[in-house]
């Protein structure tokens, strides 16, 4: 490739006009509406593309790699999420680094075909053992696929946190992994255990990403707890809560309260909706519950709010091929997000929103920032979840990495009015 590259007649978010976007040594250098400079220099390689639209790189600050491709190996016949949890810890012990490399390498390459070009993954630990082997299995895809795509793992905590137990957490802290997290509402003692997260976060100076209430019962009010600890430890900025499902089926004024205490201890949140209206609701008869949070009313109050694939094909949730424009449309009609502007707020929960909540340095479309972009097939940016364009090409620091392209062919004659 030659040493600058631009991308002509390129639609981006937020501009009405088409832009030429320049890139040199990885970066863009120069973003100026279409036409305006000279684009015949011999050292320059020009790529019209012709109006489509250029998302920043997909982010999907949410995933369980290490749990990704096991199922049907893994089944939950009853739907439920505690079946998901324990098929799951019956069955990694079998688990070794090969396997689940593998699986990790699968899934990564699954999402970068679809423009996803970081990922924040949280992994299990429930034996040391486990931990080790996914800890090394994490090293290993993210050396191997660094220069495709940007990775950052979180540990989940386990409910009991022993001495020997928090050995392996600072070990796995200085051995690659970035964030601490958990799901202390499933703890004999949550206030217990996510304390004791906060503790050992807070030694090591690392972020926080939670799952929080993951559930149909109001009272499961973790999320309270996980505020008055981001407060109290001058934390603001620097957790994440994914699910927060149960903030749902609270009234009205116990919700937004808790809400506005969200706002003030800054914390982002992640809906899950494919895992979601896969597991919860399970309960219910008649009308059954979405199972999201409280997206809309998040959005509103300015409440940071990012979508994310979660599970892909395990027994958390069967479904599921790492595509984030898939996971914007679920969205979409779970949250009832379906106004014009709400669709491009919608594309920004899988683009700048995640960005931000994984402190991704020189993110998007700007000057001097990575050139990591996605080319969608479409040149209306509010069709894009309409149509889902399967055509795309993913380019990472200014190269192309990855182009997908759909063919269509049709076996019998039609009549030429139809074609």
């Amino acid at each position: 490739m030659k040493a600058r590259t631009i991308i002509r007649n390129a639609r981006i978010l937020g501009s009405s006009g088409l832009k030429d976007l320049t890139i040199e040594n990885g970066r863009f250098t120069c973003v100026t509406d279409a036409g305006v400079h000279d684009s015949n220099s011999p050292q320059l390689q020009v790529v019209d593309i012709e109006g489509k639209v250029v998302l920043p790189g997909l982010v999907d600050v949410h995933m369980h790699l290490d749990k990704t491709l096991t199922w049907p190996a893994i089944k939950n016949y009853s739907g439920t999420l505690s079946e998901a949890i324990w098929r799951f810890e019956d069955a990694q012990n079998q688990m070794d680094v090969n396997s689940i490399t593998e699986r990790m390498t699968a899934t990564i390459l699954k999402a970068i075909k679809h423009g996803t070009t970081a990922i924040r993954t949280h992994l299990n630990y429930s034996t040391s053992s486990y931990l080790h082997n996914v800890v090394e299995a994490f090293q290993k895809v993210k050396s191997c696929l660094s220069d495709f795509i940007t990775l950052e793992a979180v540990l989940m905590c386990p409910f009991d946190i022993t001495k020997d137990v928090e050995k392996d957490i600072r070990w796995a802290i200085n051995n690659g992994i970035n964030l601490l997290g958990g799901a202390p509402h499933l703890a004999e003692n949550p206030k217990v255990n996510l304390a004791k997260i906060f503790e050992i976060a807070v030694s090591l100076d690392v972020n926080i990403d939670l799952h929080i209430d993951e559930s149909d019962d109001p009272t499961v009010k973790s999320l309270e707890d996980v505020c008055n600890w981001t407060i109290q430890t001058d934390y603001q900025g620097r957790v994440v809560a994914g699910h927060c499902t149960s903030l749902s089926a609270m009234g009205e004024s116990e919700a937004h309260e808790l809400m506005s205490l969200v706002r003030k201890a800054q914390i982002g949140i992640v809906t899950l909706p494919s895992s979601n209206l896969f597991l919860m609701g399970r309960q219910d008869r008649g009308l059954i519950r979405r199972g999201l949070t409280r997206v809309k009313q998040l959005l509103e109050l300015n409440i940071p709010v990012a979508a994310a694939s979660d599970n892909i094909q395990d027994p958390f949730h069967p479904y599921g091929k790492a595509d984030l424009l898939q996971i914007a449309l679920l969205t979409s009609y779970g949250a009832h997000l379906t106004a014009e502007e709400e669709m491009e707020k919608l594309l920004e929960m899988i683009t700048s929103v995640p960005a931000g909540l994984m402190n991704l340095q020189c993110y998007g479309i700007g000057v001097g920032n990575w050139a990591d972009f996605v080319i969608l097939d479409s040149t209306d940016i509010k069709m894009i979840l309409p149509e889902l364009p399967s055509s795309r090409e993913t380019w990472r620091r200014g190269q192309p990495i990855c182009r997908v392209s759909e063919s269509v062919s049709w076996e019998n004659k039609l009549n030429p009015a139809f074609t």
